[in-house]
């Protein structure tokens, strides 16, 4: 019993003091009445609920209720209420209950019995506007109203059915759902929905009379109206038959059929239409047509008689049809659709007519800019666009439209697409733009679209649409994009057009353009074609990674700003799929004003490096234009196309909203790519270009642990350069030796912006990446020169572009003697032959070679040299008990200024737990391997005894001797 009354007071005590705290309510007698109502509350709903839990084989009632009164649980499953001592368990158990109850009433003594008039809602019974709330909000509200002997009296009032369909399912489809709840309907509920303003149409009459005699409807499979009585059903067909003069009975002749047949004949010409308009008009106005069912096929339908005749408006809202954004532009997409009989004067007059019979009725930019993506196949809509926009019809200018559209195509990859590119271009000719993010548009379209032509051809185009003259601020705008792989053509037309025909010039064009690409990363393939035909710009690439984008700690927003720590973002390594808007255009700029007078762009200086604002739309779209509609790229042919792709078997909300989300259809997403799905990343060619111990790659290595780019950090952590890339999910994972170097450094830095750890970060250090603190700890050796065993043959540097398998024998080699050397007490003979030799024969150098290093020999009485692993251990400790140190001063800090009423409660960093789990891998991984380490040696059989260095040889005692 002490286990159920804590139950009680966590849940049922817990939900009136949760209602006193609404309240404003602070009072220890109210609280103490609470805690008590609740307990007598959990109580009597148990009792209610005792022949469910029977039939699921639960016996709620306490063990020692039921023991002390002979209560067996096998009979109560079996017999039920007739088991031997039932009634004395439940009686017992009810009085627990009531002593709660009298207990919360002598809380009010002081009071007279009388509760507080601003505790009322709480203690006292429900007003039965309230219920009725509460009954509205319910599915199924039968469960509801077997709790209590009020809910149940409450819930037969035909006004409360009533309007329990009413505020469910709307005045449209509130007699549908009635009639097919016939416990529920009676006459005097369908007297109280007919006068309460339900709809009642001769349609629905109809297929009621079809269905309850048996005949079939294909959209209902429920019983339905079959559920009525005879005598409620005669009653529906009596008011029925008092609202409309003539009823056609007659299967396949009623109003739906007809409308059906109105929709399928409107594809035609107009002089092969068998049923007119008017017919339409008097079945709407006289019978109230209108869908009464979500899973009518004519709900999805229902628009398109707008859109056919627009004087249908008036009489369809005049039987509750809304109009709203989607029916507004599934209507005005029908009108302007492109067929046989498109005339511009008959859409012109259906967009006035629509637009004059409904202040809510106006073209939106959305399908304004579906007609434009067209309007080179569909030129009668785009002459009616122009007309109603000449004359101030619309509200909005067209030609804002038209460069709002073409804006979109800069972060898409649709772009490159012909189709879309002539589009372009013809709204180019008739609503030309100054806007720098539209010209740069427009200059794409010509050079991608032109990939292979000659310079006089893309000079003509060029002229064509008024686009020159091209600076080498938008040629470098071009270069930048990241749909632009072939550069030969557009450099070729540079140095023909764009006075960069000198070779210093062009080689100092080259080397910007090649330096601002790797804050692209997916200019990759671009940079790798550019590098093989011009080498000079890798000394370029080099000289600015290792300068301008080195990454340091002082470039990291301090840790009390933690906004800008998670919105922090380092310009390299960014991912390749997130279009931003600096990302391209935010770059050193060129400028005709800013070379100097021998024809070559200064580098360097500040007006150099400022950046192209305004080419990129950086504000969102105002409010007047989300209400005026988004725009997109589809045209309406297409989205016409998507919306009869509709399943008209899906019919379970109405009409245009449950469209088919054909936007994340493989071909949409495929052309609003960011970038194309096979580039390669700057990341990784640089890894594969510079190699994993280099300068360049060591600052890519800091830029991509930041960003958290996992494509590029992947490449840069494997050898496995082979391994295709997906770009959305880290698909591959660290293998082999040779990573680039993660260091301590890479922690700090994470652990300042509060970002956790990439588990393969982890994943290195676990399979033995070595320990460095920064960088220039594994930097300062690699220029040294290795040299081949084989006499006469030519050094190899360990900084050239790639890794040599020469040298990845070597590392293999050397880590699996390091390995050798910590398990074992001393070196066997037969494993120190495999040992490779990179010494040159007949030299007396036995110094060890520089970047390899030496095996540590294991002597007794030696100190034990720390592994890796150990190092690993060591440093990320002391690194998580500084961040400990942190949060718990932060902690402090938060608790002395919080208010007695709010409670902000510290929470730590993404970084100190993902730490913290990682560290407990670590030591356990640590502790196998001593473990394993500790297990004795195998007795080497070709070891001898008598050289020197096979001796034991004991540590001295410390101790001092003492003599007897």
């Amino acid at each position: 019993m002490e286990s159920l009354t804590a139950h009680a007071e966590s849940t049922a005590s817990t939900h009136y003091y949760l209602l006193l705290s609404l309240l404003g309510i602070s009072s220890d007698t109210l609280s103490h009445a609470a805690s008590h109502l609740g307990v007598a509350h959990c109580i009597s709903t148990l009792l209610r609920a005792l022949p469910y839990h029977a039939s699921k084989s639960r016996v709620v009632i306490p063990a020692e209720i039921t023991a002390k009164h002979g209560v067996s649980q096998e009979d109560v499953f079996r017999k039920r209420s007739s088991a031997h001592g039932i009634d004395d368990a439940v009686f017992e158990f009810a009085t627990i209950a009531n002593d709660h109850i009298i207990t919360a009433r002598e809380m009010f003594r002081d009071s007279a019995g009388r509760v507080p008039r601003v505790a009322i809602p709480v203690f006292s019974a429900w007003k039965d506007e309230v219920l009725q709330i509460i009954f509205n909000e319910i599915d199924h509200p039968s469960s509801f109203v077997v709790t209590c002997r009020r809910f149940n009296v409450f819930s037969r009032d035909p006004y409360v059915r009533a309007h329990y369909f009413l505020s469910r399912y709307g005045s449209i489809e509130a007699l549908y759902w009635a009639l097919g709840r016939g416990k529920l309907t009676t006459e005097q509920v369908l007297d109280v929905l007919l006068s309460s303003g339900a709809h009642l149409s001769r349609y629905l009459v109809q297929i009621a009379m079809h269905h309850y005699f048996r005949s079939s409807c294909p959209f209902i499979k429920t019983p339905w109206v079959r559920t009525l009585s005879l005598s409620t059903f005669s009653h529906f067909l009596k008011l029925s038959s008092e609202r409309f003069e003539t009823i056609n009975q007659i299967k396949g002749e009623d109003d739906g059929t007809v409308f059906r047949h109105f929709i399928k004949e409107s594809r035609l010409r107009s002089d092969r239409r068998g049923l007119a308009t008017d017919a339409i008009a008097e079945m709407l106005d006289k019978g109230k047509f209108i869908p009464f069912c979500s899973k009518d096929p004519i709900m999805a339908q229902f628009p398109l008689a707008l859109s056919i005749e627009p004087r249908l408006l008036p009489l369809a809202i005049a039987n509750g049809f809304r109009m709203d954004s989607r029916y507004r532009d599934f209507v005005f997409r029908r009108i302007f659709e492109r067929s046989e009989e498109h005339r511009a004067k008959d859409v012109l007059l259906n967009v006035r007519e629509l637009c004059r019979l409904d202040t809510s009725m106006f073209v939106s930019r959305t399908v304004a800019a579906e007609v434009l993506m067209e309007a080179e196949t569909n030129d009668t809509s785009y002459a009616v666009l122009k007309v109603l926009d000449r004359e101030g019809d619309l509200r909005f200018s067209l030609a804002s439209l038209v460069e709002n559209l073409i804006k979109l195509f800069i972060k898409t990859r649709s772009i490159t697409t012909p189709s879309a590119g002539a589009s372009l271009r013809f709204l180019w000719k008739d609503f030309p733009s100054s806007n720098p993010t539209a010209r740069l548009v427009m200059l794409l379209t010509v050079f991608i679209g032109n990939s292979t032509a000659s310079v006089v051809t893309l000079h003509s185009e060029l002229e064509r649409l008024h686009l020159t003259p091209v600076s080498t601020e938008d040629i470098a705008h071009v270069l930048l994009s990241p749909f632009v792989e072939y550069f030969s053509p557009i450099l070729r037309y540079a140095r023909a057009h764009c006075r960069i025909d000198d070779d210093t010039m062009f080689s100092s064009f080259l080397a910007d353009v090649a330096v601002r690409c790797l804050e692209v990363a997916s200019k990759g393939n671009m940079l790798r074609c550019m590098c093989e035909e011009y080498p000079s710009l890798k000394e370029d690439i080099q000289l600015a990674a290792t300068t301008e984008y080195q990454l340091t700690m002082d470039d990291l927003p301090p840790p009390e700003r933690e906004k800008e720590c998670a919105a922090f973002e380092s310009k390299l390594c960014r991912d390749p799929y997130i279009f931003k808007n600096e990302t391209v255009l935010g770059n050193p700029e060129f400028h005709e004003d800013e070379w100097d007078g021998d024809g070559v762009p200064s580098r360097g200086g500040d007006t150099a490096m400022r950046s192209c604002e305004g080419v990129f739309p950086s504000s969102s779209p105002s409010s007047s234009e989300l209400f005026l509609g988004e725009i997109g790229q589809e045209t309406l042919t297409q989205v016409i196309t998507h919306d009869e792709l509709d399943p008209r078997r899906k019919r379970t909300t109405p009409w245009p909203s449950h469209r088919i989300n054909w936007s994340l259809t493989l071909p949409y997403l495929a052309g609003r790519l960011n970038c194309w799905p096979d580039l390669l990343p700057v990341g990784r060619w640089i890894r594969n270009q510079f190699g994993r111990r280099h300068p360049v790659t060591a600052t890519f290595m800091n830029h991509a642990v930041v960003n958290e780019d996992h494509v590029v950090r992947e490449k840069s952590l494997s050898q496995e350069l082979t391994i295709s890339l997906r770009f959305q999910v880290l698909q591959h994972y660290l293998l082999g030796p040779l990573i680039v170097p993660v260091t301590l450094q890479h922690f700090k830095m994470l652990a300042r912006l509060g970002r956790a750890p990439n588990y393969l970060l982890f994943r290195a250090i676990q399979d033995g990446a070595e320990f460095f603190f920064s960088d220039s700890d594994y930097l300062k050796h690699s220029d040294v020169e290795v040299k081949r065993e084989t006499p006469g043959a030519e050094s190899v540097s360990t900084g050239t572009t790639q890794d040599s398998p020469l040298s990845i024998d070597l590392l293999s080699n050397t880590s699996a003697t390091s390995n050798v050397a910590r398990t074992r007490k001393r070196l066997h003979r037969s494993a120190a032959a495999t040992v490779k030799s990179y010494a040159l024969p007949d030299s007396d150098d036995e110094s060890p070679i520089h970047g390899i290093p030496e095996v540590p020999r294991r002597r007794t009485g030696t100190r034990a040299v720390d592994s890796n692993l150990q190092l690993w251990i060591k440093h990320l400790s002391t690194l998580k008990r500084d961040e400990n140190k942190k949060f718990k001063e932060k902690k402090r800090h938060i608790e002395q200024s919080n208010l007695p009423v709010v409670k902000i409660r510290a929470i730590t960093s993404d970084f100190l737990r993902a730490l913290t789990a990682a560290l407990r891998e670590l030591r356990q991984l640590d502790s196998a391997k001593k473990q394993q380490a500790h297990v004795p040696a195998v007795p080497d059989e070709y070891s001898e005894s008598d050289y020197d260095e096979y001796q034991c040889r004991k540590r001295p005692s410390k101790l001092r001797k003492t003599s007897s």
